[in-house]
């Protein structure tokens, strides 16, 4: 078959173009508007930090501006590209370059400051006065949009274990109604429930993803953590294994509760090595907002280099950074180079705080800024997204410490409700079965007779069919459960493990002793002389 020219044929038909292309680009171009939203907020705040903090060292506006837009790491600088582009290769001047940009920005946060800034220029306001009452300004938008969001991620939160178990126990009324009537095509109404459950599930962990507040607690950087460089080493070996593992003992033991018990145990080193990394990060975060600002004020208090200022920090107070800190002031002292020295710090602490405001404060001092003064800029911004994430951290905790044992309930009831019909089924189709239908059915004043009729709708329960359908619900729950709890944790993708890894293996214990507790507390009594 000629598929250049297949593809062609469709072109012509399709105006020049692929079926569904421009639904492709329209689709990408939304999660990358979404995925910029996002992270404009705490991008933006790094960038005004930065900007306030090198006005400390007297910076021109055109240095400003390309010491800003050098700094890659901020969603927000490809904007002040753009105004350095209007301005040095098509001659604008700053407040009509600020103005163009503002019209074409889709971020009502970003483009609000872009027009203060231009109004600010044509007023004649110097920059480090604006740009110090600008930061004032973004950390209280900041602020006040980050607690929105932790409200919001409260009440879907809970709207979401709403809605999720409203889901289940759709499943649920399905399983009886089929145990009862019997029908003779269910695949049209198991089609429907599955549509419902993947419905409720999408729903809302859109809902909430788009509400949980942007904080990005790992870096990306090539050199990390001693705890990611451990996941990293052993998720290349452990996630082939696992897979493999459990697709063979799959095969050979056809039971889906021992291939999830198995997976969870062994994703979870993972998950535990993970949690431990994302506990430390915060804590580090939380005592670099103490460290950066002493070191700011020893060095411009005394007027000495970073080394010695080093030297005169009380390090002790700082426990989780100490080993860090000491690492540092050893290098330094040996005579190492200052910057791959501060890299491996920043490398070796994992935060993606610590090395957005390390590296703000380092530049604006090698560009002779006061470091006392920096340091304090510094410190105040960082120390506001420390309290908002612990903010977020108090609900995370009580969704999560919801989420897992709501997530056991809704696997048991459905696995116990399962065996019980299927216990049922079998026992009185046994007791069918040893009836004579000849006369104990006809005769109202025997069992047979009495139960003759209603006993029939649970004999013929699909025990396979719905095994499988009870499997499938069960697997969308838990996928939807391990998503939805590292939304809202946060923290790098390690997360997945450990939440992967806690949900599997309560699925899988729960999948294993289900069937062995219905056959200890549940059973049919037998009739005698019917």
């Amino acid at each position: 078959m000629n598929f250049e020219g297949f593809g062609k044929s469709i072109k012509e038909k399709n105006a020049g173009k692929l079926p569904f292309a421009d639904l492709g680009k329209s689709i990408k171009a939304r999660i990358d508007t979404i995925t910029e939203n996002k992270r404009m907020g705490p991008d933006l705040l790094f960038m005004i930090t930065y900007m306030a903090s090198i006005t400390t060292a007297q910076a021109t506006r055109p240095e400003i501006f390309a010491y800003t837009a050098a700094r890659k790491e901020y969603v927000t600088t490809k904007y002040i590209e753009k105004i350095e582009f209007f301005v040095k290769r098509w001659n604008f001047s700053y407040v009509e370059a600020l103005t163009t940009i503002a019209e074409k920005v889709s971020n009502a946060m970003l483009r609000s400051m872009l027009n203060r800034y231009a109004n600010s220029i044509q007023s004649g306001v110097p920059d480090e006065d604006f740009l110090t009452r600008e930061l004032g300004t973004i950390r209280s938008v900041f602020q006040n949009t980050y607690e929105q969001g932790v409200e919001m991620l409260k009440k879907w939160g809970d709207a979401y274990i709403a809605l999720l178990f409203s889901g289940a126990l759709v499943g649920i009324i399905i399983m009886i109604s089929v145990a009862i009537f019997s029908p003779d095509d269910i695949n049209q109404t198991l089609s429907g429930s599955y549509f419902i459950v993947i419905f409720i599930s999408v729903f809302g962990i859109t809902t909430m993803y788009r509400s949980v507040p942007s904080d990005d607690k790992t870096h990306s950087l090539e050199r990390g953590s001693k705890e990611q460089a451990m996941i990293h080493r052993l998720e290349r070996r452990v996630l082939p294994i696992s897979v493999g593992a459990g697709l063979l003992l799959g095969i050979l033991s056809q039971n889906a509760g021992l291939v999830m018990l198995l997976i969870g145990l062994m994703l979870l080193p993972l998950g535990i090595i993970g949690y431990l990394d994302d506990r430390n990060i915060i804590l580090r975060d939380a005592e670099f907002t103490t460290f950066i600002r002493s070191l700011g004020a020893v060095m411009g208090g005394k007027g000495i280099t970073i080394t010695t200022a080093l030297s005169e920090i009380d390090r002790k107070s700082l426990v989780s950074l100490e080993p860090f800190i000491n690492g540092v002031y050893s290098k330094l002292n040996l005579g190492l180079d200052e910057k791959e020295t501060w890299e491996r710090f920043i490398g070796e602490s994992g935060s993606n705080l610590i090395y957005k405001y390390l590296n703000i404060f380092r530049d604006s001092v090698e560009l002779g800024g006061k470091p006392d003064v920096i340091g304090q800029i510094v410190g105040s911004s960082m120390l506001e997204q420390v309290l908002l994430r612990e903010k977020r951290n108090t609900v995370a905790m009580g969704f999560v410490i919801l989420l897992i044992p709501m997530h056991a309930m809704m696997v048991g009831i459905f696995l116990f409700l399962y065996h019980i019909m299927v216990t049922m089924s079998k026992a009185i189709a046994s007791v069918v079965t040893s009836l004579d239908t000849g006369a104990a059915l006809s005769d109202p004043t025997t069992v047979g007779g009495g139960i003759g009729g209603g006993v029939d709708l649970f004999v013929n329960f699909p025990e396979a069919t719905m095994g499988t359908y009870t499997l499938i619900v069960l697997t969308i729950i838990t996928i939807s459960n391990i998503i939805a709890g590292k939304i809202v944790m946060g923290g790098d993708r390690y997360m997945f493990y450990f939440f992967a890894s806690t949900l599997l293996t309560v699925t899988g214990v729960i999948y294993i002793f289900a069937p062995i507790m219905v056959g200890m507390f549940f059973s049919i009594p037998t009739f005698q002389g019917v």
